[in-house]
């Protein structure tokens, strides 16, 4: 989500960029099942096309998969132009797919499923499977630094599957490289596809946010007001209604939304930050401060509800708590380049000069930074941390050792791990992750200070 006010992070939402993990055995379920329905015949002609096709799936080495690939095309060329083989079709459309030829695998695919309807979920298989890869193509490019590439790989993820969370994604990139014209057509058709809903909502707030700042009120209330009413039941599309509220200028009406929400004790970890984004959206910031609180009661140990509690605090000028929070992300995380403009915000703000001063020359004392961690889980009692590490001075080539801490409920430490790292030259990044074990349930992470060598 962003935010455009100065010296202020940007509030750490539930959209942070996530790599889509296919779950191998439920995919074979699915496949299996397809078969049964779908029945592919298997002709001599074919059978070196299936061999290549195959093999060029199995390649870890793109060059030669590519290869393959197209000698699979050019064998299948006569097939598909002539009647229409559903066995032809669907091969030369996973053979597309590998190419990343998402237009060309679409238009075979619906032909395949016009020859044969009982193909429809093999076809919507493949169609997922290559929106899947080119998701995750653009998340690593994300985390490269390279958001036009990334940005690319959502857009062509879009052309073969529709799916709420590359929409959503490639809006907030276009955001950041100022069309917000494209943005919005990009988190309406988020929010059509409804795929998973709670993407699709989010992208409902960040579709008003992405209308308000073109000037468009009364279209970005019709769209928060239109995903509320299409899902009552939810509490986050509540949420939406009273935003739609707050830009309607009933804000006495939004404000009883808003205590009617943050009197429940039912909602998670999740929910309380996305309802305290939706506050700090609607300038709600001490109703925002007490949201990211009750996801702190859940889990302290939380960076996203942190980080979303110093930011919002400093906008409600709870300057004290902002100042302490902020220090809490600094000590744990002390080569996070935003929290120490953060802290030095709050530290000007309570009168400490020489806190904010401090707060500034250690931030321009770091020789690099780490950005867009986080935190996920692989398999049973297996943890990644990941992210990259941005060169910010001159000792580029220096290596580094950094201590990573896994922390459990109580705030104990339940497992370490070295990260060992080389920094960039200034202005570049680099892709780097650790995994951890622990028997433990886990709550968070954070970094000790590195040593140089």
């Amino acid at each position: 989500m962003k935010n455009s006010r100065a010296g202020v992070r940007v509030l750490a939402t539930t959209l942070a960029f996530a790599a889509v993990i296919l779950v191998a055995t439920a995919l074979r379920a699915q496949e299996q099942e397809a078969e049964e329905k779908c029945v592919l015949v298997s002709r001599p002609a074919l059978e070196s096309a299936v061999e290549k096709i195959t093999k060029a799936a199995e390649l870890e080495d793109p060059v030669e998969a590519r290869s393959l690939y197209e000698e699979a095309l050019e064998e299948l060329q006569s097939e598909i132009e002539g009647d229409d083989d559903p066995t032809a079709l669907w091969l030369a459309a996973e053979a597309h797919i590998g190419l990343g030829d998402f237009e060309a695998a679409d238009e075979l695919l619906d032909r395949f499923v016009s020859v044969d309807p009982t193909c429809e979920e093999r076809a919507g298989n493949s169609r997922f499977n290559g929106w899947a890869d080119a998701y995750n193509e653009a998340i690593q490019a994300y985390q490269a630094g390279d958001q036009e590439a990334a940005l690319a790989a959502f857009v062509n993820a879009n052309v073969i599957h529709d799916d709420s969370r590359a929409f959503n994604n490639a809006g907030l990139l276009y955001q950041n490289l100022d069309d917000v014209e494209s943005a919005v057509d990009q988190f309406r058709l988020a929010v059509a596809a409804d795929n998973p809903t709670d993407q699709a909502r989010d992208a409902s707030l960040n579709l008003a946010e992405a209308l308000r700042s073109l000037g468009r009120e009364e279209e970005a209330r019709a769209a928060l007001q239109a995903f509320a009413e299409a899902h009552p039941d939810d509490v986050l599309a509540e949420m939406n209604s009273a935003v739609a509220q707050v830009i309607s200028g009933d804000d006495a009406a939004a404000q009883e939304t808003f205590t009617k929400i943050l009197a429940r004790d039912d909602l998670t970890l999740d929910q309380w930050n996305q309802v305290g984004v939706g506050l700090y959206e609607a300038d709600a910031f001490s109703d925002a401060v007490e949201a990211f609180r009750k996801a702190r009661e859940l889990n302290p140990y939380d960076w996203d509800a942190m980080n979303n509690m110093a930011t919002a605090a400093l906008e409600a000028e709870k300057y004290e708590l902002a100042a302490e929070v902020s220090g809490q992300m600094v000590e744990w995380f002390p080569y996070d380049f935003d929290a120490y403009t953060l802290l030095a915000s709050a530290k000007s703000q309570t009168d400490d000069a020489a806190g904010a001063l401090k707060s500034i020359q250690e931030r321009g004392a770091l020789s690099f930074s780490l950005e867009n961690v986080q935190l996920r889980e692989r398999g049973e009692n297996g943890y990644v941390v990941e992210g990259t590490v941005m060169g910010r001075g001159e000792e580029n080539g220096a290596a580094v050792t950094i201590w990573i801490e896994l922390v459990d409920p109580q705030g104990q430490v339940a497992a370490t791990e070295q990260l060992q790292l080389v920094i960039p030259a200034a202005g570049e990044s680099e892709l780097f992750q650790a995994e951890l074990t622990s028997d433990a349930p886990i709550a968070g992470f954070r970094f000790q200070k590195a040593s140089t060598g």
